[in-house]
């Protein structure tokens, strides 16, 4: 037997929620039923006590005399005027004057001469009431009408305290009621959300084990819920192709790496067959170190790129003059550009400073002039410019190489792509995809622009030196 009402419909973490919700329901009710209550019992007391003083006032209205006159007993002009009043009392001093419209000799004197003459309510208990009249109550107001006089006057009260005590047991049996009603209405308001989660939860389990693409919006008669099932096709597309881009990483890692290891593998293989040569040995030894070096560096590019790409890089910003900057790194590649009759042109305005990490940005400089020089066409050019462009500094790179197609154009920023015309040339896949990580880093952009066959344009836009920093 299911003890807990949304067994089956919540995890076991989630079902404290529902007592919790139909507490708040019955709370919310509970408070509205007090409300009520004690605004019907205000309305009416407020109703009982406006009509005695009413009456009274008229009593008083015939019988002024009662509050100036020297005997209190020889003052009353009109009895009559108590109308509906069960009794009124008039105190002065020591004297006590009692008028009743009652002729049964229901009233008890001894009982209303105990009376605190300020006594003033509704729906009170006599003390000492006869027996036979312990269930009436009366109301009771009170009136200091002089220095000396204070007049008091009552009515017993049955109909309308009768009513306020059915109305308080009804809200009773109405609380009971609520409470039923806030288990019912949070138990089908659960059903009601549950429903599409389960049906959501069993076409989810359907593409995990059968295979299926994609969950079909259509399905769902709720807009909402049609909605929901489109952003998690969204999802999915995105994992798998995520997924896809993930598998092709690692053939790219595997492809690039096996070279290195296999050329580290053979030059290992031919040291151990050089016997006792030593100079065999020695080159043996070096050509392991130069691939063990280029693998490692693999792996720091790959750890950079990460890096950058989860943005926790560390820039070491400093003021440098960009000029100087890039010739430095030119004057590297000036022997693979010569071996490859490649020739390269620097112009970059003078006093041109970049507010960054010298190092990292030194490394896209490497990069892209590298690339510059390994896809350029023989007898090309690679021409560098750094120009201040309002509130930027633009430094491009433009070769006259083999250029990018426009459908890989899009992807040369991805993780380890490399182009179908570019595997011919050794690399990783990873540089133009730490560029865009490193300048992203500093704030800035890159832009490309390429034909095929008719070269590419990189241009890295950065901000300018903060004013704090200027000259």
């Amino acid at each position: 037997m299911c003890l807990n009402p949304v067994k089956g419909l919540f995890s076991d973490q989630q079902r404290w929620f529902f007592p919790s919700a139909v507490l708040r329901i019955w709370a919310i009710l509970l408070l509205f039923l007090f409300i009520f209550v004690v605004t019907t019992r205000g309305y009416f007391q407020q109703t009982i006590v406006a009509d005695i003083e009413h009456d009274l006032k008229l009593f008083l209205t015939n019988n002024q005399s009662l509050l100036h006159g020297s005997d209190i007993y020889t003052s009353v002009n009109d009895q009559r005027a108590v109308n509906d009043l069960g009794f009124v009392r008039v105190v002065r001093g020591g004297e006590h004057l009692y008028f009743s419209a009652s002729s049964d000799g229901a009233f008890d004197l001894r009982v209303l001469a105990r009376l605190d003459p300020q006594l003033h309510g509704c729906w009170l208990t006599l003390d000492g009431w006869p027996d036979e009249r312990n269930d009436q109550v009366w109301n009771i107001v009170s009136l200091t009408a002089s220095d000396e006089v204070v007049i008091q006057a009552g009515r017993p009260d049955k109909s309308l305290y009768n009513l306020y005590k059915r109305i308080v047991n009804g809200a009773v049996v109405s609380s009971i009621i609520a409470l039923i009603v806030a288990v019912a209405v949070i138990y089908l308001g659960f059903r009601t959300v549950a429903a599409p989660l389960k049906q959501l939860r069993t076409k989810l389990e359907s593409i995990r084990v059968d295979g299926r693409e994609l969950l079909d919006p259509a399905s769902n008669p709720s807009i909402q819920y049609r909605h929901i099932y489109e952003e998690i096709n969204q999802i999915l597309v995105k994992n798998r192709q995520l997924i896809k881009e993930m598998q092709e990483s690692l053939d790219n890692v595997a492809h690039d790496l096996r070279t290195p290891m296999t050329r580290l593998r053979s030059v290992a293989e031919y040291g151990l067959q050089s016997g006792n040569d030593p100079e065999k040995l020695q080159e043996a030894l070096s050509d392991c170190l130069e691939e063990s070096q280029r693998v490692l560096a693999m792996s720091k590019i790959m750890m950079s790129v990460a890096e950058a790409e989860s943005g926790m890089m560390t820039l070491e910003k400093t003021c440098f003059d960009l000029q100087e900057n890039i010739m430095e790194i030119v004057q590297v590649y000036e022997y693979a550009a010569d071996e490859n009759q490649i020739s390269i042109e620097v112009e970059i305005d003078k006093g041109l400073e970049v507010y960054g990490d010298r190092t990292r940005l030194s490394q896209v400089w490497a990069n892209l002039i590298d690339n510059g020089i390994k896809y350029n066409s023989k007898n090309g050019n690679l021409r560098i410019e750094g120009r201040a462009v309002a509130d930027d500094i633009h430094i491009s790179f433009r070769d006259t190489g083999i250029g990018i197609s426009a459908q890989e154009v899009g992807k040369i920023w991805d993780w380890l792509y490399r182009g179908d015309r570019s595997r011919t040339q050794q690399g990783l896949g990873l540089g133009l995809n730490y560029v865009k990580a490193v300048v992203d880093a500093h704030g800035g952009r890159i832009d490309v622009s390429s034909d095929l066959n008719q070269g590419s344009s990189f241009t890295v836009v950065l901000g300018k030196l903060p004013p704090h920093l200027g000259q």
